[in-house]
């Protein structure tokens, strides 16, 4: 790696300064560029069309959703000896999601941040983070399989780019299961911990406590099963949100249907990087415009998915800004 001392000498608050100018800057070329190639009047013209029943109902998912996932990570908190009420867990998990939409700081880091700093238990919370986190992908693969079975079994699959799509979703699916495999038996971690053992890397002891910290055993396999069937649901809510934007704007068909059990699980794999608004909204317009849908319809519905996502969980950014001395700790933490 190449060592560069004048970018190593930049203090900590300017470079992350400059990392957030430099994200909002992305923003506004994505945006710009996509207001050039679709033309404004075009987007407020689809914009006009919304059904703000279909909206609402869009916005109770995402609601909904939130809530779930917030008792999801607590059970997780506890099952690592992480002992905080659930008041302060859910206040955590709101404030992940907001900055999680809004794609400005990534939400887990902020979470896990916070319970180093105030409850020392950093390792354990970064834990219960990334299984919260891995079960919700792992439900996100399981939708993604079972469209791409549904779209084989029924002849869907015309195009090279559907089948590039549902092969990336298979090689996923192994990937995933993997990584199961990993957190469920004990054998295999000890099997990862000694070849970690053997590498020229650094913290190798932080990087084994945390696999150990990730690890389930045989006696949770009810606890998992429980967690699985909750984070199903909570993933079914968050592509309904998706499903309601797209019913908002009249471009819901039976047909297009199934591409948002997907398209949204790939997107959400693609946004596990924080990256600056508007990333998201135009990979997910992109590959639904694949479907049929008009091409400024699906960006608008990326767009409208996301606004919905940060109004529900708004009360995160709000709750952020008046814990002022809690905003300090966890934003020079993370």
């Amino acid at each position: 790696m190449i060592n560069i001392p004048v970018l190593n000498k930049i203090p900590k608050n300017i470079a992350k300064l400059l990392t957030q100018i430099v994200k909002i800057s992305v923003t506004v070329l994505v945006v710009y560029i996509v207001i050039k190639k679709l033309g404004w009047e075009n987007i407020v013209t689809t914009f006009k069309k919304t059904n703000l029943i279909y909206a609402f109902y869009g916005l109770v998912c995402c609601v909904v959703s939130i809530f779930l996932g917030a008792l999801q990570w607590h059970l997780l908190m506890h099952r690592k000896e992480v002992k905080i009420p659930y008041r302060e867990t859910f206040e955590l998990y709101y404030i992940g999601m907001f900055f999680n939409n809004i794609g400005t700081l990534a939400g887990d880091t902020i979470k896990v941040a916070y319970i180093k700093s105030r409850h020392s238990h950093g390792k354990l919370g970064f834990a219960a983070t990334f299984l919260d986190r891995f079960a919700g992908l792992l439900a996100l693969i399981v939708f993604a399989s079972a469209g791409c079975i549904y779209m084989v079994t029924h002849g869907e699959l015309h195009t090279q780019n559907e089948l590039l799509i549902a092969k990336i979703v298979m090689g996923l699916v192994c990937m995933m299961g993997v990584m199961l495999l990993f957190l469920l038996m004990r054998r295999l971690r000890r099997l990862l911990m000694t070849i970690i053992e053997k590498l020229p890397i650094p913290k190798k002891q932080l990087l084994k406590d945390v696999i150990a910290a990730t690890g389930l055993t045989y006696h949770q396999y009810p606890f998992v099963i429980g967690i699985g069937f909750l984070s199903m649901l909570i993933q079914a809510l968050r592509i309904g949100t998706h499903i309601f934007s797209a019913a908002a704007l009249g471009i819901l068909t039976i047909h297009n249907f199934v591409y948002f059990f997907i398209f949204i699980p790939l997107i959400a794999l693609f946004m596990i990087i924080p990256l600056p608004f508007g990333i998201r909204e135009t990979v997910g317009g992109s590959l639904f415009s694949l479907t049929g849908i008009p091409v400024q319809s699906a960006f608008v519905m990326q767009f409208m998915a996301t606004f919905i996502g940060v109004i529900g969980s708004l009360w995160g950014g709000i709750e952020f800004l008046i814990n002022r001395r809690g905003k300090k700790d966890i934003v020079n933490k993370s």
